[in-house]
């Protein structure tokens, strides 16, 4: 006599478990590799890494050509707020080592018409009004300055010092 196998169609559970299993790790697995949110604030941080360093180099280029004149007047030791030709009124909340608020502005307009700067940037999340950039500047007695980010994202300190 011959023995006839039933055959089972379909999956056990087990089966089951383990692919819905799979699919769940490769899901965060994606999910953590493209999160957008974190890209696009990686990429603001990158910008406002080249802003700072290229107003940061901007004003050391037109002091070391004006034989240590500075482009404007910076009394050592203040935190200024770097505007675009005016008075910001968004005050630039930066805890650095000198201040914790910048409550003085700083026109460079001058590294533009220079030729120094193509514009005054500004940071590329705005929130800023059409003066205030988000940056700031800090000068010490010596002539050594600070450029800086007001904001950042996840609070990176984003300052270069010439």
């Amino acid at each position: 006599m011959k023995k006839i196998l039933k055959k089972n169609k379909g999956f056990t559970l087990i089966e089951l478990i383990i692919v819905v299993a799979i699919i769940a790790l490769l899901a965060g697995a994606t999910f953590v590799a493209i999160n957008p949110a974190r890209r696009i604030g990686e990429a603001n941080n990158a910008q406002r890494w080249a802003d700072v360093t290229s107003i940061a180099s901007a004003w050391a280029l037109y002091v070391a050509d004006e034989g240590g004149t500075a482009p404007a007047v910076a009394n050592p030791g203040t935190t200024y707020q770097i505007t675009s030709g005016g008075s910001g009124s968004t005050h630039c909340a930066v805890a650095t080592p000198h201040a914790t608020t910048t409550d003085a502005y700083l026109d460079l307009s001058t590294l533009v018409s220079e030729g120094y700067l193509g514009a005054i940037p500004s940071d590329p999340l705005g929130g800023f009004t059409a003066d205030s950039t988000g940056y700031y500047l800090y000068a010490d007695a010596n002539g050594v300055i600070k450029v800086g980010a007001c904001v950042s994202y996840e609070n990176v300190v984003i300052q270069v010092t010439r």
